[in-house]
């Protein structure tokens, strides 16, 4: 896939969940669980990872898990900290933040995993 569309994939996903983490959403799909919500951010999150290391990678930048990972946190936390301070429809929670940190964690670590094995395969 050329660099261009995976940047632009990267930046319009991003856009796209900063707009969804800042207004009110009537409802999401449900899961039957008692956390859904967690689980929504922890995939969302993970997703947002994903993409910004294949773009990052895609640049040929260094430790691209490493920034992708490391970014998509800060962002989190930042979106959390938004939501308390600007919206009156959604608030911080911490549990948002540690469920975006557990989806990056599990795509960073699939990620070096994958990366181990194309290594070990060539």
């Amino acid at each position: 896939m050329p660099k261009k569309v995976i940047l632009l994939l990267a930046i319009g996903y991003t856009i796209v969940l900063t707009v969804f983490s800042l207004i009110a959403i009537k409802s999401l799909p449900k899961l039957g669980t008692n956390y859904d919500d967690k689980i929504f951010h922890a995939l969302a999150y993970g997703l947002l990872v994903l993409l910004w290391y294949f773009t990052l990678n895609s640049f040929k930048k260094v430790k691209p898990i490493f920034i992708a990972a490391l970014c998509s946190i800060i962002y989190g936390i930042i979106i959390e900290v938004l939501q308390g301070q600007l919206t009156m429809v959604r608030n911080f929670d911490i549990l948002d933040v540690f469920a975006n940190c557990i989806g990056v964690i599990i795509a960073s670590l699939f990620l070096v995993i994958r990366n181990r094995t194309i290594v070990k395969n060539l």
